[in-house]
């Protein structure tokens, strides 16, 4: 199929996928009033893709010299991690700053799989990474929409997938293995796209102890898979396409589900884990490293908007000079510039992993990345208000600037600097009303996981044995433990520092240097 067209992915959503919203069975997902927004999203991949002023960006070729999309290849280079990045920027842009298109998460989830079971086959002799090429194969012949499904609905926190006392399903897990497949039940939460896709890889959520064995699986299915259910995410704009009250919220809804997994049958060939516990936790960590990189480039689109909208209200409101709030803006643009410096890092310092061919992107600097923007977003969110004034909290409706009576009171007493329409700057106001939305607020701290998580992946992969030689050399500890780097230096300042040297040569010449020198 090569490139797919929008109206063939619109045509490849028409089947039998089972999706709830409000209460109701959905028809039609292309045609339904809310998630018509989440399928303009998710078309606009395919847009892009058939659009001669990006196709060089975004159209590979395989070996038979069939175009396809690149995010589907293997991240195998610097490059290539690069590459992708743009595609998520290019696409994040088009979309308002949200993570737009329809292959955000999937491929990422790809990118777990791969290597996984790379890993799984080297050390187990499984056929794990033949099944997922020819997952990959299918994704490429068909253009395929995929998302990812990870966190799982975790019921008592405080308890282990077996361990829990309510129901044993708040983790997916296998409730019966045959020859041809395995039978799979549970849930899975705020699944990005799920119900506008053709795909979803599903993976383990955490690491498992061998008691947990029957829910360290991964596999994909498809949408309308018998037993795949999903309750839609209620959307923060219920009135579509209202873009003077909500210029955001009103084209913007990436249908978070929950997808629940009522005995659904996976066929052998779809499987990648099934009970190996002790890999469980390798596909959530290799998602996490792939998928935290398209957050910081996604996020730094977001900041975009953010830094403009204070510029925008600043310069509506006449005070754009005034010192304090030149303070504040270039905090924002710290801010901003400082989230996509951290995210560049994190490709152009990857690491190429040997067993699997692929390269993993700076696992520290990204979470770095994704870290200092969720931490510091309320801090961004309070100087926008601050810039923004009480007005924020008490705009009128669109529905009254437009009314033919009342409209021309709203416009006449919300004009700011001279200039300026009343109507800018009402459209910048909403703007930060939609910014600032619990919405927007709690998918920065949550998405592409919690900040707890970006803690622990830093505190993992940091080198604390390069600090910690940094440190001793200063301090003029020498334990034998050599480092590469710190270990190879010449001895620093050598005027003083002569009795340091003797201590390398001869221990008992430099305790006897120690006492002559009132050293001890």
């Amino acid at each position: 199929m090569a490139i797919k067209s929008v109206e063939e992915y619109l045509d490849s959503l028409r089947d039998e996928r089972e999706v709830w919203f409000d209460g109701e069975r959905v028809d039609d997902v292309t045609t339904h009033k809310s998630l018509r927004t989440a399928v303009e999203m998710g078309a606009l991949d395919f847009h892009l893709a058939n659009d001669p002023k990006y196709k060089d960006l975004i159209q590979e070729k395989d070996h038979n010299g069939i175009p396809y999309n690149f995010v589907f290849k293997p991240m195998e280079t610097p490059e290539d991690l690069m590459r992708k990045r743009k595609i998520v920027q290019l696409t994040s842009r088009s979309c308002f700053g949200m993570p737009g298109g329809t292959k955000f998460t999937g491929i990422d989830g790809l990118n777990s799989i791969t290597a996984a079971s790379r890993r799984i086959d080297r050390e187990l002799g499984t056929s794990y990474a033949e099944r997922v090429e020819t997952f990959r194969r299918h994704l490429i012949d068909t253009d395929a929409a995929v998302a990812v499904a990870v966190t799982d609905t975790k019921g008592d926190r405080s308890l282990r997938p077996s361990k829990q006392k309510t129901h044993p399903d708040h983790y997916v897990r296998v409730v019966e293995e045959r020859d041809d497949g395995i039978v799979v039940r549970g849930a899975k939460a705020h699944i990005s796209f799920a119900p506008i896709v053709n795909e979803i890889i599903v993976i383990p959520t955490r690491a498992m102890k061998e008691d947990d064995k029957d829910y360290a699986v991964a596999f994909t299915v498809r949408p309308e898979a018998e037993g795949v259910k999903m309750i839609m995410a209620q959307p923060e704009a219920h009135d579509d396409g209202d873009a003077l009250n909500s210029p955001l919220a009103a084209h913007i809804y990436t249908a978070e589900a929950i997808l629940v997994f009522d005995d659904v049958f996976i066929p052998k060939e779809r499987v990648f884990l099934c009970r190996e516990w002790q890999y469980a936790g390798l596909f959530t960590y290799m998602f996490s490293n792939y998928h935290r990189v398209s957050a910081d480039a996604y996020k730094y689109t977001e900041n975009e908007i953010l830094v403009g909208t204070a510029a925008l209200m600043a310069e509506y409101n006449g005070i754009d000079r005034a010192s304090h709030v030149q303070d504040k803006l270039a905090w924002l643009a710290w801010y901003t510039e400082t989230t996509e410096a951290l995210g560049l890092a994190s490709c152009m310092a990857c690491s190429k992993d040997e067993e699997t061919g692929l390269v993993i992107p700076n696992t520290v600097y990204s979470n770095a990345a994704k870290y200092f923007f969720a931490e510091n977003f309320h801090e961004a969110i309070k100087i926008l208000h601050d810039i923004g004034g009480g007005i924020v909290s008490t705009i009128p409706s669109g529905n009254d600037l437009l009314h033919p009576e009342i409209g021309p009171y709203v416009e006449k007493y919300l004009t700011g600097k001279e200039g300026v329409p009343a109507e800018y700057r009402f459209r910048v106001i909403k703007l930060i009303k939609d910014l600032s939305s619990y919405f927007m607020q709690n998918l920065t701290l949550h998405a592409e996981g919690s900040l707890a998580a970006q803690k622990m992946d830093i505190l993992r992969n940091s080198d604390w044995p390069r600090y910690k030689a940094a440190a001793k050399r200063v301090a003029g500890i020498h334990d034998g433990e050599e480092h590469p780097i710190y270990g190879d230096l010449p001895d620093f300042p050598t005027w003083t520092w002569r009795v340091r040297n003797r201590e390398r040569e001869d221990k008992e010449s430099y305790g006897a240097q120690r006492a002559a020198t009132n050293l001890v």
